[in-house]
């Protein structure tokens, strides 16, 4: 890796990406294997940190696009554990489902690797401060330098996302703590719309005695939120990260231009939960593969079938995971209560415990069955979480 752009070569690239992500680094690496000259420049001194990220990811689902190296795994979640506003909680099995916390930065790093390995230039410390188009292509600039390029990768995560959808961010605050109040391998989520609105506060122990909690909602203080949840568990406090974290769903159109969005950029993460690893390591990957095709065959308008095959194994789910985000926007704490009562009912347990935890939005409502999604609309409070729920039950019928 380069540590200055004044390094890097100042003759033009095929693609330039913004931001060494997830999604970045996996287009970096995808598109120079294709033969592609692809310069990669991140705005941090090292790749990975700060760690925004909890890194609670399916195998499953990962394994398709890329497998961490072992030092990369840090815990396998055996079962989840829901909390609903006073304390009722709902266990559910997660032995099945290959999920396991890594390390991000660990696992940035070797996708780092991978891309350098396949031809392209990583630089640090650079960060994207303007992109025009020009002359066919584009013309970037970053820490100082103009570099040319065939086509602009944004994969700055919510810096990037915001210019569609700032009502998707959500204020975050994300600390690792050593303590004795967790178990590894058992993850914990805290709902609470008072205190998280429209989120709910988490705990993933990663081993050691370490866990990665955090606190996220619309609205509040995160900070002041993840403070008062630690304030009765004795922890010493690791270190801390406030950012934002995006859970608006997919944006309308995935290229603009010669701009190709990837991952957080293009809103590849899930709406419920923000989580999205797969998912946006498989955009960079796909959009490679057709930015490769379209300046090989000088062809942008081939560049519409990166959304087109990416939505066609994400986009119903997505589409799925937004409405059901809806509906918990919209959530009473006597309706979060009701939730996790229904978690509580051996036949649903067993059924998400044999379900995705990537499309976990789909596993929920087979779970729940017509019936039972219909039977949980009915007592709920709000009219419009019920009214959303029968009409996806509806659907589901049909």
């Amino acid at each position: 890796m380069l540590d200055s752009p004044e390094r890097a070569s100042s003759l033009a690239y095929d693609a330039i990406v913004g931001g060494g992500s997830v999604a970045g680094l996996s287009f970096a690496a995808e598109a120079s294997r294709k033969g592609l000259r692809v310069l990669v420049l991140e705005e941090d001194k090292e790749v990975g940190e700060p760690e925004k990220c909890d890194g609670l990811v399916s195998l499953r689902e990962l394994r398709r696009y890329a497998i961490p190296e072992d030092e990369c795994i840090q815990s396998r979640v055996t079962k989840g554990v829901v909390f609903s506003p006073l304390g009722r909680s709902a266990a559910l099995d997660a032995s099945r489902l290959e999920v396991v916390v890594i390390d991000r930065s660990a696992f940035d790093e070797q996708l780092a690797r991978a891309a350098e390995a396949s031809g392209a230039e990583v630089v640090l410390g650079a960060r994207v401060t303007g992109v025009d188009d020009a002359d066919g292509g584009v013309k970037v600039r970053a820490g100082g330098q103009t570099y040319s390029a065939g086509y602009y990768v944004d994969a700055t995560g919510p810096t990037g996302v915001m210019r569609f959808n700032r009502r998707g961010l959500v204020p975050t605050a994300k600390y690792e703590v050593e303590g004795d109040w967790f178990t590894d391998g058992v993850v914990e989520v805290y709902t609470d719309q008072e205190k998280y609105p429209g989120f709910f506060a988490w705990v993933i122990p990663r081993g050691d005695g370490i866990a990665k909690v955090g606190a996220a909602g619309f609205g509040i203080n995160a900070v002041r939120a993840l403070e008062g949840f630690l304030a009765t568990r004795r922890s010493k406090i690791v270190s801390k990260v406030a950012c934002t974290i995006y859970v608006g769903g997919p944006i309308e159109s995935f290229v603009s231009g010669r701009t190709v969005y990837v991952g957080e950029s293009a809103g590849q993460v899930k709406p419920t939960t923000a989580g999205g690893i797969p998912s946006s390591i498989a955009g960079g990957t796909i959009a490679a593969r057709w930015v490769s095709e379209s300046l090989l065959r000088k062809d942008p308008s081939l560049l519409a079938r990166y959304q087109e095959e990416w939505s066609a194994t994400y986009g119903k789910e997505y589409r799925l995971m937004t409405r059901l985000r809806h509906i918990h926007e919209s959530l009473s704490n006597k309706d979060l209560e009701k939730l996790v009562a229904t978690l509580q009912r051996p036949k649903v347990a067993a059924k998400l415990a044999a379900g995705s935890f990537d499309f976990h939005a789909s596993a929920a409502l087979s779970a729940l069955g017509v019936r039972g999604v219909l039977q949980l609309a009915g007592v709920l409070v709000s009219s419009e979480a019920r009214q959303t729920l029968a009409s996806l039950a509806k659907q589901r019928e049909a």
